[in-house]
């Protein structure tokens, strides 16, 4: 259940005049996420996954907001994508050529609640596979929930926050070869930003742009990845070649 007073500010913030009924959606909110479509898909959300009250927010960014949640005592992350600084041609290259979603309506009003659903899709197919990510409830409109990845006091930090980073190196390659071979998903674009150290281990995170093995440019995305950690690594003195790490990622 929600809690009254949750579900009070809610329907206050949609029933006051801050919004109005012609406000289009293609007006710029780069510093805010609550529009009222998204205040309304909280509310629904908060509903549908029995969440009792959002604490605070874990991280933001220009493209969505995630925030740490409670459902019964339980923390839960929830991730908002921003309905209007999502841009349709930077989507479009991730999804069109993805088998997966050849059928999808692929518009400017519909892609931002396809990215949300293209995400829980591969956190979904990775999480099966046994792969290092938060492990996906749901998803409603143009929001995710998700497993929470911390402690109590604050959320687990990134790969380029941790002081000696390449103890993970060996972890980091595993996750890798089971997104690639288990679950047939190429991330692109893993990177230090996008490695959560929990629990000791590295998972990874922000997989909306995910493709499939056989997206048309998944292998330029795969080098992409692999430059990008092997750049990481070898500015923290660990060495390794990209043909190298693309040989242990794609034999297996």
């Amino acid at each position: 259940m929600i809690r009254d007073g949750e579900v009070s500010a809610l329907k206050k913030l949609l029933e006051s005049g801050e919004y109005s009924p012609s406000q289009k959606m293609t007006r710029k909110t780069e510093s805010s996420v609550f529009d009222r479509r998204t205040v309304e898909a909280l509310y629904e959300t908060m509903t549908k996954f029995s969440i009792n009250y959002i604490d605070f927010p874990i991280s933001s960014g220009k493209e969505s907001v995630v925030f740490k949640a409670y459902s019964s005592k339980k923390p839960l992350a929830v991730k908002v994508f921003k309905t209007s600084t999502l841009k349709f041609s930077n989507l479009s290259m991730y999804i069109n050529g993805d088998y997966r979603f050849a059928k999808e309506r692929k518009s400017r009003a519909n892609m931002v609640l396809l990215w949300t659903r293209k995400e829980f899709v591969n956190l979904n197919a990775c999480h099966d596979a046994g792969a290092w990510v938060p492990e996906p409830f749901g998803f409603h409109k143009n929001i995710l929930v998700m497993q929470y990845l911390g402690t109590r006091a604050k959320p687990s930090p990134s790969l380029r926050k941790v002081k000696t980073p390449e103890i993970y190196f060996e972890d980091i390659i595993h996750n890798m070869r089971k997104v690639y071979h288990d679950a047939g998903i190429v991330h692109a674009d893993l990177s230090e930003f996008n490695i959560l150290i929990y629990r000791r281990k590295p998972y990874f995170i922000d997989m909306g742009q995910s493709v499939s093995q056989d997206h048309p440019s998944s292998k330029e995305f795969l080098a992409r990845d692999i430059r990008n950690m092997c750049s990481f690594f070898s500015r923290n003195g660990f060495n390794i070649s990209e043909e190298e790490l693309l040989r242990e990622v794609t034999n297996g």
